[in-house]
């Protein structure tokens, strides 16, 4: 059986996520999730829960993926991100959490870290990386299709340079 018929994409909902822009010392906060290929990084965040607003979901996530909760929400974007994902994906998000979804929106933030970097501690069950890098290099990192493109309007709507 093809996944077309297993599903409808057209008839599936969005699964409600955040994501965090996270600048410290001229440097961005990027993670590398455990199902990622070893050269797809993205910045950290994860689902909403039912009854969690975008901003309690961002700071709450944020706190457990990295292990530490001096988390400050500067700004949110007025950009929702939002993104496809492929056949595969779906079909196994299904079998994992039993909830058909056609893809992600994600309420991306500006937040501030309070902390020191040696209080991170990565949830090594779903972060299999994570680095501090220069704004000029995320190019070589936001490989996934448009992902670079749309950090650049996400930097302008933020109003960071």
């Amino acid at each position: 059986m093809d996944n077309n018929s297993l599903f409808n994409r057209d008839q599936l909902d969005y699964r409600q996520s955040t994501s965090a822009l996270i600048i410290k010392d001229n440097q961005v906060l990027i993670i590398q999730k455990k199902s990622f290929k070893d050269n797809e990084w993205d910045m950290p965040g994860g689902g909403v829960d039912q009854n969690e607003t975008p901003a309690q979901a961002i700071i709450r996530e944020l706190s457990e993926e990295l292990g530490c909760p001096k988390f400050k929400i500067l700004k949110q974007s007025s950009i929702i991100d939002c993104y496809e994902w492929p056949d595969e994906v779906v079909v196994s998000t299904f079998h994992k959490k039993g909830i058909w979804r056609r893809g992600q929106q994600r309420t991306q933030f500006f937040v501030e870290f309070l902390g020191q970097v040696s209080e991170i501690q990565t949830q090594i069950e779903e972060i299999k990386a994570l680095k501090w890098i220069d704004l000029n290099q995320i190019e070589s990192y936001f490989v996934f299709p448009n992902q670079y493109q749309k950090f650049q309007t996400l930097l302008l709507d933020l109003e960071i340079s």
